[in-house]
């Protein structure tokens, strides 16, 4: 404990000291680039991922011509999973000093994690050149023959392996995975189980062969026992339950069945294979109605289950729950109406519960679909006795008669049930089979989706179409919602053995990559008092103009430029608030300036009196129409504004006027963007140079999907500040959204290692 308590307080100290040391180089033009490489490199092994990049970046930015920096910095980049980053900068270390060891051995890691697999196993070759003993390279180049289908390179790279290290379980997975591709389960079980010998905990080997056991050797009991094992090792994972419990009903035990789906929904309560599954055993054991409260909630979460709907109607049915029962056939008559046994069937209960009027209209159908159903007259005319239609009842009855005369019986005994049951049953037969074949084909998709990645090349060989898909996915996916940029010099690591890394409370520390993000673009730059220091990277933004006027000093404050405005604290506000009545009476009592219009609109700009600084800002325009720096400030108004009245677009909204309110708030919608676009442009005119300007105007143009010229319009403003990194992120999140992830990843990659923590994370869940 004590020595755990040295390091905690050793590392707080070392990031601290680390965090100091960073912030007082960017005071000074030249830098001393052997300590920055050394701190650097220490914040590499305490796994400050992202400030270690930072670092490497300030030497390579003063000395690109050294290849250690690129190299420790693709270290950096792997560990945060940017395969395409680190491949970039290895391969840049290599060709400026390809005799640094282990940068073939680097790269290779990253090309196999992107799928280039071709271009790892070159890589790979080169390192055993300088190691021909090395087993773990030689394994690895047999995994990617492997996912390439290069069976004999494959099995001899193994078998090479196994020779020299018979007691690797990796070598026997690898193996027993080849068998398996070519068809050979015998042989396969007989690697999986060498593998389990070795390790009694490898998980994956025991799943592997129990999956060969149940499908293919259709042998449930060692599938089973397999399974135990699993669940010994993982037991909160619900989908081994779902399994064992198919295994153990297929060996009779009923009671581990049970207990298995139990377990599993206990732990995932909202698990409807578990619910399905469970309401099936229990109508077999004779637990009715408790299957029924399954059905019932499997029906809530997935109504078209029609399997559940028909199985449910019929217990209903079975136990006396007549009314429940007659709803249930409806849906099923919803869905076809030409199921004779289920309007028969609710003809009957209708009569069952008195309501008469539903069941004659159900005889009626019944009747007109056989005319000569004595029987069915003989209820016919009950029913319409029952209702008062005497007239009915007798023609009826003499219908009947006539009917039994003709086919010369004293009484009735045809059933039309006969006749109709075995196609009501190909009915129920065809939707039993359209959702099992619906369930299946979503399986096989996911299946056929891993077995594609599986199958490419590399990352470069994804299709557009795939691309944009994956892409489109990560814009629904559940985000955490805590993340945030700000930095945190807490050395608060502690070793998961589970997930078998770091884990920490700070969210620029370690694998960050593992923190869901939210897929939304940089936000717009704005003009502001208050700044917002990126402690990552020590950059702050200006503009030529916005420096002239700090140095009038003519305003309350210095401005400058954020992408993240945040609401006033009370004393701010307090402050805004005196800064407009001082400019008030400026403009009251004294011949009023463009920029006491243009201090005022800020200030409004701030306390999110958007109307009025739009105004206060026009007029300083039209003193001087050429002050750029104020239809900049005009074009942050209108964005805030703009996006506030689409905050609040639905509030009183009917849904008789629905639709006109949506075309109205369209058209306004448009001539806000018009207007916002008139000012940008306008800046970028009279200020060809202004980085920003370009960057707010491709922000806005693919706001509006003009994504072409949001490309455009990106790039110039990297072409005038290449270390703008929002810039990087959001030209990179719309090359994904158009299915090039080759530019996309780049992007993102550059982002990241410019301070756009979100990069990492999006790279990870687009990575093959």
């Amino acid at each position: 404990m004590r020595k755990s308590a040295y390091n905690t307080l050793l590392r707080f100290l070392f990031s601290c000291l680390a965090f100091v040391a960073f912030q007082c180089q960017q005071v000074h033009a030249q830098i001393n680039t052997d300590q920055v490489m050394n701190i650097g490199r220490n914040a590499l092994y305490f796994e400050d991922y992202i400030l270690s990049i930072q670092y490497f970046n300030q030497v390579i930015a003063q000395k690109p011509y050294l290849a250690e920096p690129y190299y420790y910095r693709a270290v950096a980049k792997i560990s945060l999973g940017d395969w395409t980053g680190a491949d970039a900068d290895i391969s840049k270390s290599i060709e400026i000093n390809p005799f640094i060891k282990d940068s073939y051995r680097l790269r290779a890691v990253a090309r196999h994690n992107s799928h280039k697999f071709d271009e790892a196993i070159e890589d790979y070759k080169r390192c055993l050149e300088e190691w021909p003993d090395d087993k773990d390279l030689m394994l690895n180049m047999a995994i990617c023959d492997l996912a390439m289908k290069h069976y004999n390179e494959a099995d001899s790279c193994l078998r090479w392996v196994i020779e020299r290290d018979s007691t690797n379980e990796k070598v026997y997975l690898a193996m027993a995975q080849m068998h398996i591709e070519q068809n050979d389960t015998i042989g396969s079980i007989s690697y999986l189980s060498r593998a389990i010998e070795l390790n009694k905990n490898n998980v994956q080997a025991y799943l592997m062969r129990c999956e060969i056991y149940f499908s293919s050797l259709n042998d449930a009991k060692s599938a089973a026992a397999d399974m135990d094992e699993v669940i010994k090792l993982e037991p909160n994972n619900v989908s081994y339950y779902i399994n064992r419990s198919i295994m153990r009903y297929k060996i009779n035990d009923y009671r581990g069945t049970m207990a298995d789906l139990d377990y599993a929904i206990a732990l995932d309560p909202d698990n409807i294979t578990a619910r399905y599954n469970r309401a099936l055993l229990r109508t077999e054991v004779g637990a009715n109605n408790k299957a029924i409260e399954d059905y019932n909630f499997v029906l809530e979460h997935d109504p078209e289950n029609y399997p559940a709907l028909y199985n449910r109607t019929m217990l209903l049915i079975n136990t006396g729950q007549y009314q429940q029962g007659i709803k249930g056939l409806n849906d099923m008559l919803a869905k076809d109406q030409n199921d004779f046994v289920a309007l028969y069937q609710r003809a009957m209960l209708l009569i069952d519960t008195g309501q008469y009027k539903q069941a004659l209209r159900d005889f009626n159908s019944i009747l007109s679909k056989y005319p000569n159903f004595e029987s069915g007259y003989m209820i016919r005319a009950q029913l319409k006795q029952k209702l008062g239609d005497k007239k009915g009842y007798e023609s009826d009855l003499a219908t009947a008669v006539n009917v039994m005369k003709k086919k010369g019986v004293h009484y009735s005994d045809f059933n039309p049930l006969r006749n109709e049951s075995k196609r009501s049953e190909a009915i129920h037969e065809r939707r039993f089979r359209q959702h099992v074949d619906k369930m299946e084909k979503e399986a096989q998709a996911q299946r056929d989706e891993i077995e594609q990645l599986k199958a490419k090349q590399g990352s470069l060989e994804e299709s557009v179409e795939d691309v944009k898909k994956r892409f489109s996915e990560l814009l629904v996916v559940d985000v955490d919602k805590d993340f945030s940029p700000e930095v945190s010099i807490e050395s608060d690591g502690f070793y998961d053995e589970k997930v078998g890394h770091r884990r920490y409370r700070s969210r620029s520390r370690g694998y960050i990559q593992d923190i869901n993000v939210e897929v939304q673009p940089e936000n717009l730059f704005s003009l502001s008092y208050y700044s917002y220091d990126n402690k990552l990277n020590g950059r702050t933004h200006f503009i030529k103009e916005m420096t002239q006027v700090n140095e009038m000093h003519v305003l309350p404050s210095s401005l400058t430029l954020v992408n993240n405005i945040t609401s006033l604290s009370a004393y701010e506000a307090g402050l805004r608030f005196a800064s407009v009545d001082y400019f008030n009476g400026i403009i009251a009592t004294e011949q009023p300036r463009a920029i006491d219009f243009f201090g005022r609109a800020i200030d409004k700009l701030l306390l999110r009196n958007v109307d009025s600084a739009i105004e206060d800002a026009g007029k300083a325009i039209a003193m001087v129409p050429d002050f750029s720096l104020a239809y900049f400030l005009r074009f942050n108004a209108r964005c805030l504004k703009l996006e506030m009245e689409q905050a609040n677009s639905t509030n009183g909204t009917t849904a008789v006027n629905a639709e006109a309110q949506k075309m109205l708030s369209e058209q306004m919608r448009r001539t806000s963007i018009d207007s916002m676009l008139a000012d940008i442009n306008m800046v970028i005119r009279l200020s060809p140079r202004n980085t920003y300007a370009y960057y707010n105007l491709a922000h806005v143009q693919a706001s509006i999907d003009d994504f072409s010229n949001a490309l455009i319009n990106y790039s110039k403003a990297i072409e005038l500040k290449p270390d703008l990194g929002e810039a990087y992120f959001n030209r990179g999140l719309i090359y994904l959204r158009l299915g090039d992830k080759s530019k996309g990843t780049a992007d993102l990659s550059k982002a990241g290692e410019l301070g756009v923590l979100a990069s990492y994370n999006i790279l990870k869940r687009m990575a093959p």
